[in-house]
């Protein structure tokens, strides 16, 4: 997978129930192995842009990403989404596959420039 961010988050497993401290693996803005929660606004870099997935401001993207195991079940990684607004991690939800990530060949996809 090479370089990527993670969001970071409580929230149940999707597999036992249990509130854990959920970690989501991504790819878009600087993958830098940035460590994000929930409103934290995305990192760019300016100085080179080939590090980055993605252009900065778009007014709402949606990524894919996986979940880390979970700690209490050892539950394999699920897929989520991440829902950007203007550059802020603002919500997820378990991937219900409404989004054809494979036929765009990008991890993310801008829905609203």
């Amino acid at each position: 997978m090479g370089l990527f961010n993670t969001l970071h988050l409580p929230a149940p497993c999707l597999g036992c129930g249990v509130e854990i401290p959920l970690v989501l693996q991504f790819k878009y803005a600087e993958n830098w192995q940035h460590a994000y929660k929930i409103n934290d606004q995305l990192r760019w870099n300016s100085r080179h842009p080939r590090y980055n997935d993605g252009k900065p401001g778009s007014a709402h993207v949606v990524i894919s990403a996986i979940s880390e195991d979970c700690p209490v079940c050892k539950h394999d990684g699920d897929d989520y989404l991440i829902h950007v607004y203007n550059d802020v991690l603002i919500s997820i939800e378990p991937d219900d596959q409404r989004y054809n990530f494979f036929d765009a060949k990008s991890d993310f996809l801008v829905l609203e420039q």
